[in-house]
């Protein structure tokens, strides 16, 4: 824990970006014309042969025009602004199965596709389930999703559908969070290198306890890199689940000063995913949040794909950064899916 501001980390410029300095256009990037062509020619043989899409590896799906596209994606995550949004994947022109495939050969060329739940899944869908499970986790519902960070190195989001209402992504840079902490208030950043004990909201294998006996800390450094670790939920259902777990009055002050600073429009930009935009980020860098949204029956529901990625080699963190056992990634355990009847709300 930082005990004095001369302990706090010194994020690089690059990754301390604010939307007030960088517009969102720094941002976008489009795949050259006709490079996506040998991915597809690769996907649609692996359809053919019969080959499950969590079973592919890279060599399946060989990237040949899009390498270098792709590779220049991965450095700006992990030695740069850690953010960057893609169009140009032609999810009209694709089946289900073949943008599936067509997006996790481009996660294999960043990282290893690891859990994201219990169930065990690699290659996520995000959209509304509440309809047959009322306390679908969060990326399964509608409902709004405050800034945090995924236990895992990387994010991406492809787009299938938008929602017919809402559904605005957020991107803030952690490290200007970080940065304007401490240049105004570093007894409060004080707090968050600190930490908070998170609660596990039943994804845990057996035998693991339900709530860390650790403090995660939001902010902390290893090796010269700084590093954020921010799931609200999760410490405030700790302290809702276990009376001995306290959140000062100074905390809160430190987490409400560190959600004010996600919230402003000088910091974070908002935007609208469109069919076959991906967004990536890098989860120790930058946090996302997602306003609600409403489907219309008369439109394709709101989906997402999703992956979260092991990249290698890794980013130095300290182990108390985790709080899934086996990070990154959520361990899989058989029989259970991710829904829980949370004690506290955070919309």
């Amino acid at each position: 824990m930082a005990e004095s501001s001369s302990e706090f980390g010194r994020p690089s410029p690059a990754c301390s970006w604010r939307s007030e300095d960088h517009d969102l256009s720094a941002f976008r990037r489009s795949l050259p014309d006709g490079a996506i062509g040998s991915l597809v020619e690769a996907v649609r043989r692996s359809l053919d042969a019969g080959h499950a899409v969590e079973s592919l590896t890279a060599a399946d799906l060989p990237l040949g025009e899009l390498a270098d596209a792709i590779a220049s994606v991965r450095a700006e995550l992990t030695d740069s602004s850690g953010f960057v949004i893609l169009d140009g994947i032609p999810v009209n022109e694709l089946s289900i199965d073949e943008t599936e495939r067509v997006f996790w050969g481009i996660g294999l060329a960043l990282g290893l596709p690891v859990s994201q739940s219990v169930m065990g899944e690699r290659l996520g869908h995000v959209r509304d389930v509440t309809a047959t499970d009322p306390n679908a986790r969060a990326y399964r519902n509608k409902s709004e999703l405050t800034p945090h960070s995924d236990p895992a190195d990387l994010l991406t989001f492809l787009c299938i559908h938008p929602a017919a209402i809402g559904g605005v992504s957020r991107f803030v840079s952690s490290m200007a969070i970080h940065e304007e902490m401490k240049a105004t208030r570093p007894d409060l950043l004080t707090r968050l290198y600190r930490g908070f004990r998170y609660h596990r909201l039943g994804e845990h294998r057996p035998g693991s306890l339900p709530i860390t006996e650790h403090r995660v800390p939001v902010f902390s450094e290893c090796n010269g890199f700084t590093s954020c670790r921010y799931v609200r939920v999760y410490f405030e259902e700790a302290a809702a689940d276990d009376p001995t777990i306290e959140i000062t009055d100074l905390d809160r002050e430190a987490i409400e000063m560190f959600e004010a600073l996600a919230a402003d429009p000088e910091l974070h930009h908002e935007f609208t995913l469109k069919s076959g935009e991906a967004v990536f980020a890098n989860n120790f860098t930058v946090l996302h949040a997602r306003s609600g949204f409403e489907n219309d029956p008369a439109l394709p529901p709101r989906h997402l794909l999703r992956l979260w990625l092991s990249t290698d080699p890794k980013r130095p963190i300290q182990p108390e950064v985790l709080h899934f056992d086996g990070e990154p990634g959520v361990p899989s355990v058989e029989g259970r899916t991710p829904s829980y009847a949370n004690k506290v709300s955070m919309q």
